[in-house]
């Protein structure tokens, strides 16, 4: 369902529109606006203007770089805790998982 801000009338709401509602002019015209948008847009420096970074945002962009190279799991931590398992050595600590638990549950309220 799509919403109509352009008739309040009628509740907010219209059907929602198919590329078959469309007559092929409709769709030709917004083929084409679409089109010029994107070869407009990927010309470099066709509108003249350039952006600057601040020190803070390149700070940022190169720590998300490197957040981004690093991997999501820490092997060495999963290999200890699997040797672990196996010997038969792991030892749930009930309280600390029952605090994290509840520590969850209050951040969620």
């Amino acid at each position: 369902m799509a919403i109509d801000f352009n008739n309040p009338n009628n509740a907010g709401l219209s059907k929602p529109r198919t590329a078959s509602s469309l007559s092929s002019a409709q769709t030709n015209a917004q083929d084409s606006a679409q089109k010029s948008v994107l070869e407009q847009s990927n010309k470099p420096g066709s509108s003249g203007e350039s952006v600057q970074l601040s020190k803070n945002a390149r700070q940022l962009q190169s720590v998300s770089e490197k957040i981004a190279s690093m991997p999501s799991v820490n092997s060495e931590k999963v290999a200890q805790l699997k040797q672990a398992i196996a010997e038969g050595s792991y030892q749930v600590d009930s309280q600390r998982v029952a605090s994290k638990l509840l520590g969850l549950e209050a951040q969620l309220k």
